[in-house]
């Protein structure tokens, strides 16, 4: 793509409009130069309606934004702030200068963004984000660095020309962000009307947007970056004009036009570009498109950000690979590439005083910034950033235009669907439209990209294209078009705006294959009677014995067990695999998603598990399965974790079942989280099979806290109240809430508990586990750090890390794995001596693991996220739960 958008809720929009006070990054800070960033532009049809156009006054958007006054000062909205929010943010706010007494004002406009973030009611505005792609940043840096070089030698007509260029490449994103906002009116801009819920009620037309445009010339390194932040006010009228009344925005509708909208800033980046003399070229990973001339070496050097962003991607797609034994799809990718941003983001505060990732004390002005950057070039040694648009000109003479056929638009069809289909189960046309965005070649000048992508989406669709597409959304039960449609797109107020899915053909018949394959019918080994008093002498509940029966008298090739977190189901599954083997003599084997969790499912009873890679000997590159496991009749394959199984992985599972005349139980929850590529059959399996439950949890010695569990996992946020009585939720401000999470922690841990220490990011992770490596360092109980670790600390003797990577090193015995718990016993030389934990909590002998390892793959153990709860230390526990601390502002518990 030429441009990345994002789109997420805003809450004090005086961050673009009141620079350094604020916290904000517009209007008084000198970003880049002298006169600070622009300041913002109005747009949309909404702005028109209230008389705003050209410049955004900042009193007037804030009043507007903040408190719902127009700019003549009438009210439109009656609604204001409700005492609990003020208080909580007052609170916030007091809680940090207590911490902090020397706090700048940036850094309290930061915690007060923050406090406000947190009232699930006050979402004044969206922030839709169009960055522009490093290299457009890059030529247009070189525009500015030349222009001040001409004027230094006083060549005042070249530099005039020079900014000139720069200008027009700044209007071009400009430009592109008002298509953005023009095209979200015309498919994403909706409000609810009368009673409503969050999936039933009325979808009316919205009356167009209002939007503040903002351009921003920085990224948070300091590295030239292009952006533009579109502000849209929370409010919309109805298109009809029933009335006058200002409602809230449908939210839903407008992020799930995300994917859709981002082509069209993208692809008018591209031709306003294409128009200017540039020549756009493909770029070699198929995601967009870069300023032909610009030097990879050069785009590199300004993209601290993408550096720091990328080796952290790096180091999560590596965790990835080690956790389930393939790579990272490109729906994965992108999911970890928004977790390693958040690992990486500096503060605006920090950004404001960063130059190429360095930062400094103070913020430089406009001279030294272009200075430094022009150094940062030459010290390098690579193409000078203020000839980089020489060569740009250079590289775009007698340069051919692509030609885009019909034949072209039914291949970049084909391959849209398959990439879409790939990653999701059912589609919608949005996800669609950016996967045609994808496909699609740079365009040529003058080109309508909307209308093109809108083309080949609806070519993937219709059947023309060989795709096999099929509507998998069903219609209304009665006609209700005489209730109300909305002019937009036809469709009845009564159902929601874009719901419509799809799917291809073949995925339909791989569920179909799945579903067919789980009803086969299978002789019954074990009869009813043996069944019943064999599980009579087996310790276990009366719901788990009904389990243990159904699954040894199953007839058919597949059952399920369904159980929450803490009903006993690994326990249940040992049971069975006892059982079904001293009946049968068959073997009982466990497959997981990941080396480690297949090595707890063996210490917890399935004597003989894999990881599904493992198992199927997937061979990276290539569809080819090695089988390396044999498989016999009769034989039992027990997927754990089943929920999480994608739907190709399911039906290699259950062909090569199906051959060998195994069977299979999956066993899971169908309310935790699913597949990250395409999935779903576990729930449905779990409706059209044989299927146990196991309904009660037995994890927890209190009955409020089992029931308060159950309530938690079916959506009922209300259980929350539960714990607050018990005294299970604290609010503090981040430091603190962080120290006194480590500090419960390590009480627990220093007095031999279980317990998990969680965070909701790596970075948050981090910083809790060092905050606890600190304490121990204190008391004497580990040494000083002295090795570098791959979460950014470092490690010192008697420190507890933790590998993330599966590798050949012997850990006394066995491989070390991804996700192994180690201590630090010693260094010697480049090497580390360290013991591995066993599942039970006991240690193993001393092995050496290179610090080259520790350093890139290891991390302290001390805390984890709330994803991989069990990466946490463990010791053996004296109670029968595990306690839990959650290192997040406003929550321990």
């Amino acid at each position: 793509m030429s441009t990345n958008v994002t789109l997420h809720a805003g809450h004090d929009v005086a961050y673009f409009t009141r620079g350094q006070g604020r916290g904000g990054c517009a209007g008084a800070m000198s970003y880049y130069t002298a006169a600070g960033e622009p300041p913002g532009q109005w747009a949309g049809k909404g702005a028109a309606v209230l008389g705003l156009s050209g410049m955004v006054d900042r009193d007037v958007i804030e009043r507007l934004y903040q408190e719902n006054i127009g700019p003549g000062g009438q009210l439109l909205v009656k609604r204001r702030q409700s005492k609990a929010a003020a208080d909580r943010e007052a609170a916030a706010v007091a809680a940090y200068l207590a911490a902090h007494p020397y706090a700048s004002a940036v850094e309290l406009a930061e915690v007060r963004a923050a406090g406000r973030g947190t009232d699930p009611h006050q979402v004044p505005y969206f922030d839709l984000t169009i960055s522009a792609v490093k290299s457009v940043s890059v030529l247009h840096a070189s525009y500015r660095v030349a222009a001040r070089q001409a004027r230094d030698r006083g060549e005042q007509d070249q530099a005039a020309v020079l900014d000139v260029c720069a200008d027009q490449i700044e209007a071009a994103l400009m430009d592109s962000a008002r298509e953005a906002v023009a095209w979200l009116e015309r498919h994403a801009t909706y409000t609810r009307t009368g009673h409503h819920s969050a999936r039933t009620g009325e979808w009316r037309d919205g009356d167009g947007l209002v939007a503040g445009l903002f351009l921003h010339h920085l990224s948070r390194d300091g590295d030239p970056q292009l952006h533009v932040h579109v502000a849209i006010w929370n409010r919309v009228q109805r298109a009809d004009k029933a009335d006058e009344k200002w409602r809230t925005l449908d939210s839903r509708s407008l992020h799930s036009q995300r994917l859709a909208v981002a082509p069209v800033a993208d692809r008018i980046l591209e031709t306003r570009l294409s128009a200017l003399g540039y020549v756009m070229v493909s770029r070699a990973d198929g995601n967009g498109a870069e300023v032909g001339g610009v030097s990879q070496d050069v785009m590199d050097l300004f993209s601290s950000r993408a550096v720091a962003v990328t080796g952290e991607l790096d180091r999560l797609a590596r965790e990835y690979q080690a956790v389930h034994g393939k790579p990272p799809s490109r729906r994965t990718l992108w999911l970890l590439h928004q977790q390693a941003g958040q690992n990486t983001r500096r503060t605006k505060a920090q950004a404001r005083r960063t130059i190429a990732g360095q930062t400094g004390t103070a913020e430089p002005d406009e001279a030294q910034r272009l200075a430094a950057w022009e150094a940062q070039t030459a010290h390098h040694e690579v193409q000078e950033l203020a000839a980089v648009h020489e060569q740009v000109a250079a590289f775009a003479a007698g340069r051919a235009r692509a030609v885009l056929d019909d034949a072209a638009k039914r291949t970049a069809a084909r391959i849209a669907v398959a990439a879409v289909q790939k990653q999701h189960a059912v589609w919608s046309m949005a996800q669609l439209r950016f996967e045609v965005h994808r496909a699609l070649p740079v365009l040529n000048p003058g080109a309508d990209g909307d209308a093109l992508v809108t083309e080949v989406a609806r070519l993937a669709v219709c059947g023309r294209a060989g795709t096999q597409v099929v509507q998998v959304t069903a219609p209304d039960p009665a006609d209700v078009t005489s209730l109300g449609v909305r002019a937009s797109d036809g469709g009845s107020i009564y159902r929601p705006p874009n719901a419509e899915r799809y799917c291809t053909l073949a995925h339909l018949d791989t569920e179909e294959q799945i579903l067919t394959a789980a009803k086969r019918t299978v002789p019954q080994l074990v009869s009813g009677e043996q069944a019943r008093a064999a599980v009579d002498r087996v310790g276990l509940t009366a719901e788990q014995r009904d389990a243990v029966v159904m699954m040894l008298t199953a007839v058919t090739a597949t059952t399920v067990l369904v159980a929450p977190a803490g009903a006993g189901k690994s326990h249940t599954m040992a049971a069975f695999a006892r059982l079904w083997t001293t009946f049968t003599g068959r073997r009982v084997i466990g497959l997981t998603t990941s080396t480690n969790a297949a090595r707890v499912l063996a210490h917890e009873g399935l004597a003989e598990s894999y990881n599904i890679a493992q198992f199927l000997g997937k061979i990276e590159g290539s569809d080819e399965l090695r089988r390396p496991v044999p498989l016999h009749q009769d034989d039992v394959l027990v997927l754990d974790e089943a929920s999480q199984l994608s739907t190709v992985d399911l039906a290699m599972i259950q062909e090569t079942a199906r051959q060998a005349g195994a069977r299979v139980v999956a066993t899971g929850d169908t309310a935790q989280l699913g597949a990250v590529e395409a999935g779903g059959m576990f729930r449905l399996l779990a409706q059209e099979v044989p299927a146990a439950r196991l309904q009660e949890v037995r994890r927890f010695d209190a009955a409020w806290e089992r029931e308060a569990s159950i309530r938690l996992r079916d959506g009922d946020l209300a259980a929350a109240a539960a714990y607050d009585r018990h005294g299970r939720i604290r609010g503090a401000a981040a430091d603190s809430a962080y120290d006194r999470a480590a500090s419960m922690w390590l009480a627990d841990y220093l007095r031999g508990k279980d317990g998990l220490l969680l965070a909701g990011s790596n970075a948050e992770a981090a910083d809790l586990a060092r905050r606890v490596q600190a304490k121990l360092t204190q008391l004497g109980t580990i040494g000083p750090p002295q090795t570098a670790l791959s979460d950014g600390n470092h490690a010192g003797i008697g420190d507890l890390i933790r590998a993330r990577l599966n590798t050949e090193i012997d850990a006394d015995g066995r491989p070390l794995t991804n996700r192994d718990t180690l201590q630090v016993t010693a260094f010697h030389g480049p090497d580390a001596e360290v013991r591995r934990q066993r599942l039970d909590g006991t240690w193993t002998g001393t092995f050496r693991v290179p610090r080259a390892y520790l350093t890139r793959n290891t991390e302290l153990a001390y805390a984890s996220t709330s994803t991989s709860p069990r990466a946490a230390p463990s010791t053996p526990p004296t109670s029968s739960s595990p306690s839990r601390y959650l290192g997040r502002p406003c929550t321990s518990a």
